[in-house]
């Protein structure tokens, strides 16, 4: 059983884009998340990429503050921040109201930096993907 989002992030509203983390491996995750209509990351009824690719930076400090609690570690949201996005490629858009998936995985880390790859699917089709390099 995963622990709430709020308790593995820092974000909190309008900020925390994710929803729950349903997967969590050593080096993978899957998120969910749903923007509403009001919502300020949504414009022309579509989630904007910039948010969808923030969607991905938060999966990965959702997993990084599972995996924390996994090993009872002090402390609550491990914090991190978003250093570098590469290759990411939109195919489509996210409308919003519906709900989609954000998977993640682990490539490589370097100190305290890490490269993870990311794909955002809707409705079972991959809507964008990319790289990401955090500090974390």
């Amino acid at each position: 059983m995963f622990l709430p989002i709020e308790t593995l992030i820092p974000h909190r509203a309008p900020m925390r884009f994710i929803d729950a983390l349903v997967e969590c491996t050593d080096t993978a995750a899957v998120a969910t998340a749903c923007f509403h209509s009001g919502h300020f990351a949504v414009a022309d009824d579509r989630v904007l990429e910039t948010a969808l690719i923030e969607c991905v930076a938060q999966t990965v400090a959702a997993a990084q503050g599972q995996r924390s609690a996994n090993r009872a570690a002090p402390g609550g949201p491990v914090e991190g921040m978003l250093v570098a996005v590469t290759d990411f490629h939109f195919q489509s858009h996210v409308p919003a109201e519906r709900p989609f998936c954000i998977q993640v995985r682990e490539l490589r880390r370097l100190g305290p930096l890490l490269q993870i790859s990311g794909i955002l699917s809707c409705d079972g089709q991959t809507v964008a993907s990319g790289e990401l390099t955090l500090y974390a």
